[in-house]
């Protein structure tokens, strides 16, 4: 019998970010904390998949970056 990813999951106790290709350990809602921020501004759904307007929203979180380093500058 094949083991699905939830007793994969228990045996481990280790879960992985569910965003497509990372391999980071989940740390908060199933994602890793570079994809969280991702998900909280838009960038991915919750199943870890890019959204349709994907690089119009990506812009705005990259100038939001900015914004932040300048503010802590």
């Amino acid at each position: 019998m094949a083991k699905d990813k939830k007793s994969v999951v228990e045996a481990t106790g280790v879960e992985h970010c569910k965003c497509a290709g990372c391999k980071k350990v989940s740390a908060r809602f199933t994602f890793c904390e570079e994809h969280y921020e991702w998900f909280k501004f838009g960038l991915i759904s919750k199943a870890g998949q890019k959204v349709s307007d994907f690089d119009r929203k990506q812009e705005h979180f990259m100038a939001y970056l900015a914004k932040q380093k300048q503010v802590a500058a």
